[in-house]
């Protein structure tokens, strides 16, 4: 019976650093790059007019896009993205996979749609919870897209979507005044790239990231897109990746990343042959294709500053509790009356990574100081949920707070444990990912307290 690999991870590891060290790795470089030249092929350009001349059609070009869905002749086609199109689902919802992921995106989030389209990108970040602004050249597509969200009884009206056309130069948002940008399949139509980009870069948070999903080389000298740009007047180009990050840094943004993601290069692999195949055999057959097609689509990432994780989204979270004054040491023990307000002050120091918001009840990811409520040295806690103190302010990695916890003692006599630890609201419990809480035992008294003259 053979092992399975993680049976036996150090021979495996040992193995190959074995190999890795010999002499084997240089041939294996050499045999790599030879695979990699010949997967990846440089396309041959299409004769093409210049940045300058496309930049000049913009007016015709946003003629074209709003023609585009005046005359299509399927509205329901349209409304009923991705569903509708059953040759292309399984690449859209991947698509929307990838990006949602590279966003890193949740709920309360304002995310701007560039080249929206019918907006069906923008109704999932609603259903999702995320404040929406689709924004494209053709009011005709907005207005689909608008009844989309009116034809769905689930859509949040409360988050106020927004359907905003613009003229292909500014967009009619201000500065800052959005978290996110999404652009699904859209960018390679935009013929002013640099300008929008600038754009994009003004109405976006500092912290904030665009994703976007692109064809990439050849995508312009393709049969379709040629008779796209004929039939229709729409304009199709490449996305050059070192164009695109020159541009993109050049208006502001830190850095352009992607992930080297792609559905249509990856082949099924029977079960019985995972093993062979985690062991290396065929790899070179997968990872040639697989490569190929990774240069046709990208998921594309750029960020404008560092990124900082938020309780809405956590990366690491780690709440060191400190109970000062009267309770500081361990174990804390506390006594009181039913119903007496005791108040522990404490001092707490973000040590994660990521940033503790705070704001009007009820946000996502809103950050408290939780209690949790055992009686005794009972494991089931008697309220799981049982008290709550606002922060009274937002902390930073590494910043610290100093705030009163105040509480009411339990109405009946006995010895409770009382545990603290920082609760991200709808989201996560910070002892849930690793974070240490900190117990108090308090014994509340039999006799009431006696009343001040």
């Amino acid at each position: 019976m053979s092992s399975s690999p993680t049976t036996q991870p150090s021979a495996v590891h040992d193995l190959g650093r074995r190999i890795w060290n010999s002499g084997a790795k240089r041939g294996l470089e050499r045999l790599l790059r030879v695979i990699l030249r010949v997967a990846v092929q440089e396309v041959p350009r299409p004769d093409a007019p210049t940045a300058e001349e496309i930049i000049e059609r913009t007016e015709d070009l946003n003629v074209a896009a709003e023609r585009y869905y005046v005359d299509y002749r399927d509205r329901e086609f349209l409304l009923a993205k991705p569903y509708s199109d059953p040759a292309h689902f399984a690449q859209y919802l991947f698509n929307l996979g990838a990006l949602f992921h590279g966003l890193k995106v949740s709920p309360e989030d304002v995310v701007l749609e560039l080249g929206a389209g019918s907006c069906w990108v923008s109704h999932f970040l609603n259903l999702f919870g995320c404040r929406t602004i689709s924004v494209d050249v053709s009011s005709s597509a907005l207005e689909l897209g608008r009844e989309l969200f009116e034809r769905d009884a689930r859509t949040r009206w409360d988050l106020e979507p927004r359907f905003l056309p613009y003229d292909g130069h500014t967009l009619p948002l201000a500065d800052e005044s959005c978290d996110r940008v999404v652009i699904h399949d859209a960018f390679h139509h935009v013929p002013n790239p640099d300008a929008i980009l600038r754009e994009l870069a003004r109405v976006l948070r500092p912290g904030g990231i665009i994703a976007m999903c692109e064809p990439g080389r050849g995508h312009s000298a393709t049969e379709d897109s040629q008779r796209e740009m004929t039939e229709t007047g729409v304009l199709e180009r490449d996305i050059e990746l070192d164009e695109l990050a020159d541009s993109a840094e050049a208006a502001g943004f830190s850095h352009v990343s992607l992930l080297p993601l792609s559905l249509a290069g990856v082949p099924e692999v029977p079960a019985r042959e995972l093993m062979a195949f985690a062991r290396g055999q065929g790899f070179f057959d997968f990872w040639g294709n697989w490569v190929r097609h990774l240069m046709t689509h990208y998921y594309l990432l750029l960020y404008k500053g560092a990124y900082v994780p938020t309780t809405r989204r956590p990366g690491r979270l780690d709440a060191h509790i400190e109970l000062l004054g009267d309770a500081a040491g361990a174990p804390t023990r506390l006594s009181a009356h039913p119903g007496e307000i005791v108040t522990v002050e404490c001092r707490i120091t973000n040590r994660g990574d990521t940033r503790w918001l705070t704001g009007e009840g009820g946000m996502f990811g809103w950050t408290r100081l939780g209690i949790h409520l055992y009686r005794g040295e009972e494991d089931k806690a008697l309220e799981y949920d049982w008290h709550r103190i606002e922060l009274p302010r937002e902390v930073e990695p590494g910043a610290t707070v100093e705030l009163p916890a105040a509480f009411v003692a339990p109405a009946t006599p006995g010895l409770y444990r009382l545990v603290l630890d920082l609760v991200a609201e709808q989201v996560i419990w910070f002892a849930q990912k690793g974070s240490q809480p900190v117990e108090i035992r308090l014994t509340v008294e039999n006799d009431a307290p006696r009343r001040q003259s």
